[in-house]
């Protein structure tokens, strides 16, 4: 089964400098039947306007991933962590027994562009802890580049969560195939750009912050489809 949800269909805010664009149920925006996706339980794509962010806030038992889109966010907790993360940049912090954190966009003339995803750990109570990956241009183009995934190795993440995450651009025309197993679901977000997809369940097409949410056995084909240049997409793979 193959759904869509399209940009237009995300709750969208705006306050105090923040732009969010929610996919699922978060924080004042309840939605019942759009609570979470197989482990997936928040995805959100926010634009920081200058020396605007969030303060520190706690969390626990949740695996959070920073994807920057576009200028520099800064990230810091309360377990001395610093970060500047740039696009290229994949950030996942697993929250574990608690974590108080903040991001911020510290520059004083440009705009922050990025996602914020909210996983369920394969294990609560954990000990905090920080992975950080870098990615090229070149290393994703017609390629599903993993940035994050499970199992050993430099890009597996903390604490052995069962997702994989994969990053690509795609010049119009180009295509990648995937098999997704019975037991997994799939979540694909398109970045920039236009993404044809194709299975058995049939051919849709997506746009720049549109989803589609992918559950059961399937065939896949992704192909660029956009008239301006390429198109950018992510597909995580999970239970």
């Amino acid at each position: 089964m193959i759904k869509i949800m399209t940009a237009a269909e995300r709750h969208t805010t705006h306050d105090d400098g923040i732009h969010s664009e929610f996919s699922f149920s978060f924080g004042d925006y309840t939605d019942p039947h759009n609570e979470h996706f197989g482990s997936l339980l928040a995805h959100n794509e926010y634009v920081l306007k200058p020396m605007e962010g969030f303060d520190r806030r706690f969390h626990h038992d949740l695996v959070i991933v920073h994807l920057v889109l576009e200028g520099k966010l800064t990230y810091e907790d309360d377990k001395g962590k610093f970060m500047e993360l740039t696009p290229g940049t994949i950030h996942v912090v697993n929250t574990g027994s608690g974590i108080y954190h903040a991001e911020n966009n510290a520059s004083s003339s440009e705009d922050v562009r990025y996602l914020e995803m909210w996983f369920l750990p394969a294990e609560p109570g954990l000990e905090a802890s920080h992975h950080q990956g870098d990615f090229t241009q070149a290393q994703r183009l017609n390629q599903m580049l993993p940035i994050i995934g499970s199992g050993d190795g430099e890009r597996s993440l903390p604490q052995s969560l069962d997702v994989v995450m994969y990053s690509s651009i795609l010049e119009t025309g180009k295509e990648l195939t995937y098999s997704l197993s019975e037991d997994r679901r799939m979540h694909v977000y398109v970045i920039s750009g236009q993404v044809e997809i194709s299975s058995e369940d049939g051919v849709f097409d997506i746009s720049s912050g549109d989803a589609a949410r992918i559950q059961r056995r399937h065939e896949l084909t992704f192909q660029g489809n956009s008239s301006e240049g390429n198109s950018e997409v992510v597909i995580i793979d999970m239970p």
